[in-house]
């Protein structure tokens, strides 16, 4: 279901599809899935379990950035990784305004909310040292521009981009802890 799902998307997912991949009838199918966006919020759900795992024992922005963007960037070009699946199908999400009443929209748009807020947390744990203020926006800025960098390499890689994830996650890790070093060296201004 995964595969096929990432392989034509929501509008080209049906039922009966679903019916077909699974090898169960389709009244199966409909009993555990009212319809195509609750079996889509499932997916996402189910995708989002797989990255939480994936990402538990991952720390520090360098190697936030090189498993978002070396690993599971790069796999969005696949269809095996379900939590690089995830962004594939949520990107869709993201972009089909059209689909703003949808529930499976609605969940994927709360989700990268809530991953986005693992991630600040997770920087900001790492910013030990400095004041709340400087550390709670510097996780913030870092963690914008990562998924910015990050959602960029996954539409490389969906559209089969000849890309060296793992190189430009180191230099997206240069680059931005570049920054940050920059940040912390600027005078604070006063108003």
């Amino acid at each position: 279901m995964l595969s096929r799902a990432v392989e034509v998307g929501y509008e080209g997912t049906t039922m009966a599809d679903v019916a077909r991949a699974s090898g169960l009838p389709i009244g199966s199918v409909y009993w555990h899935f009212q319809n195509k966006e609750q079996l889509f919020v499932e997916l996402l759900d189910h995708c989002f379990d797989v990255w939480r795992q994936t990402h538990a024992s991952v720390d520090g922005m360098r190697e936030l950035l090189r498993h978002s963007i070396s690993d599971s960037a790069a796999a969005s070009g696949s269809l095996a990784d379900p939590a690089a699946a995830f962004w594939s199908i949520g990107l869709v999400f993201a972009f089909e305004r059209r689909l703003e009443d949808n529930l499976a929209r609605q969940r994927y748009l709360a989700i990268r909310k809530e991953m986005f807020q693992l991630v600040v947390s997770r920087l900001r744990a790492s910013y030990a040292g400095m004041t709340e203020d400087v550390a709670t926006e510097l996780a913030h800025d870092m963690a914008v521009m990562g998924r910015a960098l990050t959602d960029g390499f996954r539409v490389a890689a969906a559209a089969g981009d000849d890309t060296d994830f793992a190189r430009y996650a180191e230099l997206a890790a240069d680059a931005l802890e570049s920054l940050i070093s920059a940040r912390l060296q600027k005078p604070t201004q006063s108003a």
